[in-house]
């Protein structure tokens, strides 16, 4: 069997023109699932400061010659993920003035999509989709071209995971093109995949089949548990042996038994370590002096292992909580960050995990409830993923010495509270421009507003609701996104103005669909649309809606009429300068909202 394997940077993929066959599976992954892991990924491996980033490895491609281009047998997810990712890049950088530099990125980002054929004068696709589900979407969006035909499963995926790695790579753009490039470099040319070769479609599917079956050889977790028995004496064998069995099943519980290295690099980096460590670098730190004495494996392998066993519990119990989106868990503060900073994250674990093992449910949801607020306003700051995690990473020795409640109450008042408290400025401006799909998925935005209800509700001495309620809203916005025939209100000069306006967070709010299908109708932007509207807000269960119709109230001198004069409701019209009014509550409500130690961080 003729095989031949390398690995290859991104950049090096312009060698070859691959196609993904009819009788390949469709385009499958997810934007909230599979992407977003993907982003999660890279982004925890770049290192936006340095000068000498290290490579990361995700994965392998399996392919097979095919007249001049190449079979796609296994990686085609992938591969097509990357080609997505191309275009994202390409689209953010061309309306943009360019200086030399970034032309010259856009000309490689550009030539690893598609190269012109002398011999043909015919431009040739580096990747084709030939399976039926994919109607030639993927040729239009690297063509450029708008795709309105046929709308199939794999088509809306590719499109939503277009959209969502387009979206998370312009947060580098607006932190400057200096990052976005930097960002850009790092994908190019330190991702890296192994591209095997192989000589026919036979091979190529004993090769994918050898793969699936034996794993990709040992990795650390592999590594160090055969530390662990190399030290261990006969009589403690069978009883590592079981404990392992528990960590085994702890993780799989959790759907990462998959992906260990994960959980052991968070281990090391909430236990022992004081900064963050990279996967690859995970054995190293176990075999070094500073490994060795601090987790005293070689001394007492079966002590260590019954201690990765009760942090997996934790870890297990906290990614499952993580990633629950719905009521009902047993930790429901740990899934609010889940749905702050998105269910796929993981960041906060290394904190959670850190806390004394002795430490129960309530001592864990105190921690998380602070969590969240701190995330709440780093994703408003657009603080990047790694930067998190290296506060995270230095957090953690401080919450780890800690044996009370009040201790890590301390910890939050000397860590979290002043980092977040010199970003108060900066914060307010960016929340008060802030767009709503800043805070994309939608369950994101359906939480955020949701949580801001609650405190409404509070305030205005009402029962609060749970997020199963919210999660059944839809978002609306006050101030249509199509408007009736194009004509624009008086008040504003060109397009841009108005969609500038329509898609900031104070102008969308939540609803009932049942109400949102009428209120859609209401786009006349010459007639009295807005009176309109707030006739069926003051219908729906949701009070923060209700007052967007300026004359809801409930009773007299009750808690609520007291709230809506105190925050000033009384919209009359709605238009840029009462978009910014309500923006400008929403801000107030946040901070009402997202405590540190139960204070407001801006008092």
């Amino acid at each position: 069997m003729d095989i031949k394997a390398e690995v290859k940077s991104i950049t090096k993929l312009k060698d070859y023109f691959f196609l993904v066959p009819d009788y390949q599976r469709e385009y499958v992954w997810k934007p909230d699932d599979q992407v977003e892991q993907f982003i999660i990924d890279i982004d925890n491996e770049f290192e936006p400061n340095s000068k000498d980033q290290k490579s990361y490895f995700i994965g392998s491609i399996i392919i097979v010659a095919n007249k001049g281009k190449f079979d796609v047998i296994d990686g085609q997810q992938r591969l097509t993920t990357i080609i997505l990712s191309l275009c994202a890049f390409r689209d953010l950088l061309k309306p943009l003035e360019l200086g030399p530099v970034e032309k010259k990125y856009l000309q490689t980002i550009e030539e690893l999509l598609s190269d012109f054929d002398i011999s043909t004068n015919e431009s040739k696709l580096r990747l084709e989709l030939q399976y039926e589900e994919s109607k030639d979407f993927l040729t239009k969006l690297i063509q450029d071209g708008k795709y309105e035909d046929e709308m199939t499963s794999s088509i809306k995926k590719m499109q939503f995971a277009y959209q969502r790695l387009k979206d998370h790579f312009e947060i580098y753009l607006n932190n400057g093109m200096q990052s976005f490039i930097n960002f850009a470099q790092y994908f190019l040319t330190k991702i890296e995949l192994v591209l095997i070769e192989s000589e026919n479609l036979s091979s190529a599917l004993k090769i994918f089949e050898t793969i699936n079956q034996r794993g990709s050889g040992l990795n650390a977790m592999d590594l160090v548990k055969n530390l662990l028995f190399s030290k261990a004496s006969e009589t403690d064998f069978q009883k590592i042996k079981d404990t392992w069995k528990g960590i085994t099943m702890n993780l799989q519980n959790c759907n990462e038994d998959n992906s260990p290295l994960r959980f052991l690099r968070y281990f090391i980096m909430s236990r022992y370590n004081d900064s963050v460590i990279r996967e690859d670098d995970i054995y190293k730190w176990f075999i070094s002096k500073e490994g060795k004495d601090s987790t005293n494996y070689e001394k007492d392998p079966l002590s260590f292992a019954k201690e990765l066993n009760k942090i997996s519990k934790r870890y297990s119990d906290l990614v499952i909580a993580t990633e629950l989106v719905s009521d009902g868990g047993s930790y429901p503060k740990v899934t609010s960050i889940g749905f702050v900073n998105k269910y796929k994250s993981r960041q906060h674990l290394i904190m959670l995990l850190a806390l004394d093992i002795t430490f129960g449910v309530s001592e864990i949801e105190y921690l998380a409830e602070q969590i969240e607020s701190f995330f709440f306003y780093s994703n408003v700051l657009g603080i990047e993923a790694k930067s998190n995690e290296g506060l995270f990473a230095q957090w953690a020795r401080k919450i780890r010495q800690e044996k009370s409640i009040s201790g890590v109450q301390n910890v939050i008042e000397n860590t979290m509270v002043p980092y977040i408290k010199n970003k108060i400025g900066e914060f307010k401006s960016a929340f008060l421009n802030i767009r709503h799909y800043a805070f994309n998925p939608l369950y994101r935005q359906r939480y955020i507003l949701g949580k801001i209800e609650n405190t409404v509700l509070y305030k205005s001495g009402m029962p609060t609701k749970g997020q199963n309620f919210y999660n059944d809203l839809q978002i609306e916005h006050v101030l249509p996104q199509t408007p009736k025939d194009g004509i624009l209100p008086d008040d504003y000069l060109d397009h841009d103005s108005y969609y500038n306006s329509v898609y900031k967070l104070g102008n969308v709010i939540l609803l009932e669909s049942t109400i949102n299908q009428a209120v859609n109708n209401f786009n006349d932007m010459k007639g009295d649309w807005f009176e309109k509207k707030q006739t069926e807000y003051a219908k729906s269960n949701v009070t923060s809606t209700n007052l967007m119709n300026n004359s809801f109230t409930i009773g007299q001198n009750t808690a609520l009429n007291r709230f809506k004069i105190e925050h000033n409701h009384n919209f009359m019209e709605w238009n840029h300068d009462t978009i910014s009014s309500r923006q400008t509550i929403l801000l107030e409500l946040a901070f009402d909202t997202w405590k540190f130690n139960g204070k407001r961080i801006d008092k």
